[in-house]
This record gives structure tokens, sequence and C-alpha cells, in this order.
């Protein structure tokens, strides 16, 4: 049975891509970080040094909290944060549990520099050029930040 302020595995992954998907806040250690550079699908790594301004980066949103097994770290830091205001749960067995599922993680590698806020910067324009590219094309509808093309009946 699980406690009550945990989720499983495959209720976080059912949330994915729903409006109730939580935040997810990887607090392992530096040490266990740096040994397995890895995160889970949109989770960010923050630390216990940063950890006044985590209110004011997660506000009232749901959080799931991830340490290395889902212990102490994450039961901590989801306390805290449940004090103030955030409603914060801890994913069942933590980032191993996650691994041992074979489910996806993202090498930390891979993701582009943060700046000093801790933002990242995924666009490559910013006003792109579209009209060459339209050519044969028609723009069914534009979204931000991404569009559909489908090809003009001739």
């Amino acid at each position: 049975m699980s406690a009550p302020n945990t989720i499983s595995i495959e209720k976080l992954v059912r949330l994915i891509g729903t409006p109730k998907y939580p935040t997810l806040i990887d607090v392992r250690a530096r040490g266990e970080f740096d040994a397995d550079p890895h995160l889970i699908p949109s989770s960010r790594h923050y630390t216990f040094e940063k950890l006044e301004v985590w209110n004011e980066v997660f506000g009232s949103h749901p959080a799931v909290v991830i340490c290395r097994e889902g212990a102490s770290a994450s039961q901590g830091a989801a306390a805290w944060l449940r004090g103030k205001g955030v409603p914060a749960e801890v994913l069942e067995g933590g980032f191993q549990a996650w691994r041992q599922a074979a489910l996806p993680l993202v090498p930390v590698s891979k993701l582009p520099p943060v700046d000093g806020q801790g933002r990242t910067v995924w666009v490559t324009r910013a006003r792109p050029k579209i009209a060459p590219v339209l050519g044969s094309f028609v723009a069914l509808s534009i979204h931000a930040p991404c569009f559909c093309l489908c090809p003009r009946r001739m």
C-alpha cells in the first residue's frame, strides 16, 4: 500500500499531456545526479540550496518530487512545499523505479543551456520566414509555437 502523499509511476504516466500534469522536481543530491545525469522528461533538477525560490517558481501548481528512491529527500521537500501551499506528492520508488520501469529518460547533455533565471530558449528565430517554404503548401492553422502545413489541392 502506498503512502497518502505518494503517486505511482502508472498514475503519473496517465497524467502526461493532461491539464492536471504536475511540475516534476528532481531533488537528487548533486553526487547522485552527477553519477547518473538523466532526467525524467519535463522534470527539473533543483538543489536544496535554492529552496527559498521554489515557491516562486512553482506557485500553487501541483508538484511531484523525485529523489533517488522516493525516500527522505523527496519526502522532506514535498512536506516543505505543502507547508508553502503547493500540493506536492512524492514519486513512489523515485528515479530508480522510473529507470527500472524502462520509461524514457533525457540525458542532461542534450538539454539547452539555461540562463540566469533558469529559462531555456527553444526558438531558433524570433521572426521565422515561412513564405518561401509555402510554395505548394497552404497553411491550415497557425498556433503558437507551431503551425501545420498540408499540400494544396490542384
